[in-house]
Parts: structure tokens; sequence; C-alpha cells
């Protein structure tokens, strides 16, 4: 089970808000403001949000540094281009920006917010508690704060302090479910089944449409082989979202633990179907079905769940070495002396020693 929060988002419409209300050009009235060169921040900072819009991170970074320029002191300006730093990897010039927009304003709880963001993509997690701490401070309905907060300390193995800040999240904010959640996950760690079952029933009762809370729930019942009522949340959460990646991977395991492989490949296959779903994702998700296919005895479907794998990640070698291996055991000699030609080449990129080995083996005993 995974932690349910997630680091603040640097988004356009945060920074606007940074940079104050001002409006956008549009049309031709945009090109002609671009194309012009402005004499003052704010002139900068409309080509720097046109540009922004366009997605044109490294031109918007540039402009607010000639607004930042012109304005130096402006705590809102530093922090938008602190974001705009951010969003290029450039952490040691964003550090520099929000640093300097935090000493000129101290109250500004965003720069924070935003300096707690880039220390953690650094592992500067000393230094991300206390600006996110800070942030809290300024604004105690920081929920992002305070679930960044949660993380760090839960990465760090200290639960009393992690469940400390959850519940002053759920008392700041009570209906936010998240929070919710991530102190059920903590709980659950230090092996509070019964508070971790409380605390989701509680999360259910605020949020009886959230599918996060549902599957939180089907996982305790999981956990203690109740396995009906697992079931039951599963799909419920399910009907909310059909391709929810995490309902469908538990249902899934649940299935598959009752042998019921076809039901278990069905729900993976819908999991695999969700949009904007992350490559990792849709690759465990392809091993899943490729290892239920392999139990159930079914070799051509696994051979299309591997080769589905190597569409997404043209490198994997153990996944070669399966399918070749998979190919070999239907006397495909050719087709799995590619995979497994593929298989060798990647481990010995790698410097997998053991992976080479096994591929330089099957090779071997082609026939």
């Amino acid at each position: 089970m995974r932690l349910f929060r997630s680091l603040p988002r640097l988004t356009l419409a945060l920074a606007i808000a940074f940079a104050g209300a001002i409006s956008l050009p549009t049309n031709d009235r945009a090109d002609r403001a671009y194309a012009q060169s402005p004499k003052d921040a704010t002139e900068w900072i409309k080509r720097g949000k046109l540009l922004w819009q366009r997605n044109d991170i490294s031109g918007a970074a540039a402009a607010y540094q000639q607004a930042a320029n012109l304005e130096p002191k402006n705590s809102k300006i530093l922090t938008s281009l602190g974001f705009l730093l951010t969003q290029q990897n450039n952490y040691s010039a964003a550090i520099t920006a929000l640093e300097k927009a935090t000493k000129l304003d101290a109250t500004n709880a965003k720069a924070f917010n935003a300096l707690g963001f880039v220390y953690v993509r650094i592992k500067d997690y000393p230094n991300a508690l206390t600006a996110y701490r800070r942030a809290i401070n300024l604004d105690r309905q920081n929920i992002d704060a305070y679930n960044s907060v949660g993380f760090l300390l839960t990465e760090q193995k200290n639960y009393p302090e992690a469940i400390k800040i959850y519940r002053q999240a759920i008392a700041a904010v009570p209906n936010e479910a998240k929070s919710y959640l991530n102190l059920g996950y903590v709980l659950q760690l230090k092996g509070d089944r019964k508070g971790a079952f409380d605390i989701y029933n509680q999360a259910d009762k605020i949020a009886p449409f959230n599918a996060d809370v549902l599957v939180a729930i089907g996982g305790l019942f999981a956990d203690q082989n109740q396995t009906e009522e697992a079931i039951a949340k599963y799909k419920r959460a399910l009907e909310i979202n059909p391709r929810h990646f995490s309902a469908n991977l538990a249902i899934s395991r649940v299935f598959q633990s009752q042998g019921n492989y076809v039901e278990a490949i069905t729900a993976l296959r819908t999991a695999a179907a969700a949009k904007n779903i992350s490559s990792s994702n849709a690759i465990e998700l392809q091993k899943g079905i490729a290892a239920l296919y392999i139990q159930q005895g079914s070799l051509s479907g696994a051979i299309v769940a591997y080769r589905q794998i190597l569409d997404i990640d043209t490198e994997d070698a153990p996944t070669y070495l399966a399918l070749g291996q998979l190919l070999a055991s239907q006397q495909r000699t050719s087709e799995a002396r590619q995979m497994l030609e593929n298989a060798e080449r990647f481990f010995n990129r790698q410097g997998n020693i053991d992976g080479l080995a096994q591929a330089r083996k099957a090779l071997s005993e082609l026939k």
C-alpha cells in the first residue's frame, strides 16, 4: 500500500496568483506583446505568463528573471521564478530564488511550500521539513504542507510524529479524505489495524464516493482473509471508477488467490486501459497479466502481454528473456533467438551478470 498524498503541483494558476492579477493578451495582441521588448516588470510578467501557457518554460523563466531584475524585492515574482526553475530541474537556482522570496516576505506561505517541494526533489529532507512547517505556521489549512511533512516523517519511519501531523491536518481540514488515508496507512505500518479501520471508516463517512477510501478498507479486509468483504469494497470502488488502478489490481489479486484467473485478468486489463496510466504501472499490469496466463497454461496470452511491455520499454531485458524462453518452449526458435539476443545485449549494457548468464544459457539451449 502507498501513501495517498502527493507533493504540491507546480501550476500556472498558482504562479499567476503569486505575480498578481494581470490580464493576459490573446490572439493577435498576444503575438504583438510577445514581439515587443517590455520596458517594465509588469510587461515582463505578461510575457512570462503567456510563454508559460504556451508551455515554453525556458522562455517564461527568462521573462520572469527580467521582471525580477527590474523588481528585485518583489517576493511574488521570485516565487513564480522559483516555480519555473523547478520545472526546468534547475533546483539550485530555484532554491536561491525561493529563499530570497521568503527573506523578502516572511509571510509568503506559497514560497515556503515551493521551497519544501524543491528540497524534497534534491532529497534534502531536513530543510524540506523546515520549509513545509513554516508554510503550515503561516497557513493552518495548507493541506499539501501537512501531507508533505507526514510523508517525509513516514519515509524516515518516524511514525509517532507522522501520526501527529496527520491528526493536525484532519483537525485543520476535517473534510479532506487524503489526510485520513495517510493516517490510516501509518497506523497500519505500526500494526494498529483497528485504529486504521476506524480512521478509514471516518473517511468513508465524509467521502462516501471516494474510491481510494474503499480500496483502503478493502485492503484491511483482504489482509484478514475476509475475502467477500474485501471484494464488496473493491467492487463498490469500481462502480465509482471502473478503471481505478489500485481497485482493479487489488481485486485481481483476490481473484487470483481464488484461482479465478479469468476475472483476475479482466481486472488487470481494465486497469491497463485507464487514461494517463504511467509507463511503470502499465508494465506492472502487463507482467501480472503474463504471469496469470502462464499459471493457467495460456502461453499465447502471456506472449502478447510481454510484447506489450516491450512496446512501452524497448530495453526491458527481463521481459526479452521471459519472452524468449516462452517462444523457445513453443519451438519458435528464430523469434526466440532474437528475443534472447536482445536480453543478452541489454543485460550486458546494464552490467547485470546474473541476467546475462541466464540469457546466454537460454541461447545455448536453443535447438
